[in-house]
């Protein structure tokens, strides 16, 4: 008896220690990246299937899915969005100022390919651009299209630029203009696995934005109103105690800025 309690104590013990290991775990960027990665890929096949965009139909585009399925899989690397965060730029004017007066073939490369891959994970993926800013007068709003169209001609730039680096065929190259030249079907296809297989939900409108940014205000202000009370009563109660001027003096100003908080406040100085 005496030994099967000292095994239980054991296997219990070495099951609080696994718990906590598994709890600190951290992602390992080998093994878990790459079963990432085929979940990503099996995502993407499955929702080109389901919205009738499946691959090869119209050219072969094999190199396209593991071209994708490694781009989102990225995404969980910051290594990747560090690199990657040096390259993107908000608008074209800001493009062509990083690379005034450097022809050199790689960073044009690099440069073009990383902002459509922005554009395209930031369009189709995580919806940034969808909503309308509607503080804006309607001739400044830029619509989602016009980024779907910025992602293509940039993958069209590093298409030919990876091509003059390989002075020649290429094979990344032919990939990216694969994406330039079908980029409406890919947004279709990664805005579909958004919602069906990353549960992505919707973003909020600027209406219930405005709604929810309104409700933590008046949050907010109630437990500042709770804390102020919280504080006047202490010092009353030391005041009480004392009856010191300073105390006096603390008392009426924390009662004057609760008034100024909360109107429905009273409170008779102390004569």
């Amino acid at each position: 008896m005496a030994e099967r309690a000292h095994r239980a104590k054991t296997k219990e013990s070495s099951t609080r220690t696994g718990s906590r290991t598994r709890k600190s775990r951290k992602l390992n960027l080998g093994t878990d990246v790459q079963t990432s990665y085929f979940f990503m890929l099996n995502c993407l096949l499955h929702s080109r299937v389901n919205i009738g965009i499946e691959s090869n139909s119209e050219v072969y585009d094999e190199d396209v899915n593991v071209y994708l399925a490694h781009l989102l899989n990225a995404h969980i690397d910051p290594r990747y969005l560090l690199r990657a965060s040096r390259y993107v730029s908000r608008t074209d004017a800001d493009i062509v100022a990083s690379l005034d007066g450097n022809a050199d073939y790689r960073l044009r490369y690099e440069t073009y390919k990383a902002n459509a891959d922005f554009l395209l994970v930031a369009v189709s993926v995580f919806d940034l651009f969808e909503e309308p800013k509607h503080s804006q007068p309607h001739h400044l709003r830029t619509p989602k299209q016009a980024y779907i169209g910025r992602a293509s001609l940039y993958y069209s730039l590093a298409s030919s630029y990876a091509m003059k680096l390989a002075h020649g065929e290429s094979p990344i190259a032919d990939t990216l203009m694969k994406l330039s030249e079908s980029i409406d079907d890919y947004v279709r296809i990664l805005s579909y696995m958004r919602g069906q297989y990353l549960d992505f939900i919707k973003r909020y409108s600027h209406g219930e934005l405005f709604h929810l940014d309104r409700a933590l205000d008046e949050i907010h202000r109630d437990e500042t109103i709770e804390q102020m009370r919280d504080e006047f009563l202490d010092t009353y109660h030391a005041w009480m105690k004392t009856r010191t001027s300073e105390l006096k003096h603390k008392l009426q100003e924390q009662a004057k800025l609760l008034r100024e908080v909360d109107p429905t406040f009273e409170f008779k100085p102390p004569s």
